[in-house]
């Protein structure tokens, strides 16, 4: 049985150069990934809150859509609590290290 090297995949061929980002460029990705998930929450959050009252005021005959959009903006705000939450502790963990 004939064994081929991992070079002979063609999955890996764009991997032979990485380019280093410089800080400015990191600093300038994360505030942007930041920016957009933090609007993409608020989205999720005001079109459940639009749905629950669209559901109060009898516009909205389907209560599943309602749950699910509900659920959706519940999970997605756990999940930056918790992303927050962690960003908190790395950051306390830096300042506690000794230079």
């Amino acid at each position: 049985m004939a064994v081929e090297g991992i070079s002979g995949l063609a999955g890996t061929s764009g991997l032979t150069s990485v380019k280093q980002a410089t800080p400015a460029q990191a600093q300038s990705s994360f505030t942007e990934s930041l920016k957009s998930a933090i609007e993409s929450l608020n989205e999720t959050q005001q079109e459940s809150d639009k749905m629950t009252q669209d559901l109060a005021a009898g516009k909205v005959d389907n209560l599943h859509d309602v749950m699910i959009a509900s659920q959706k903006a519940s999970v997605a705000l756990d999940a930056a609590v918790q992303v927050q939450k962690k960003a908190i502790d790395a950051y306390t963990e830096m300042m506690r290290m000794s230079m």
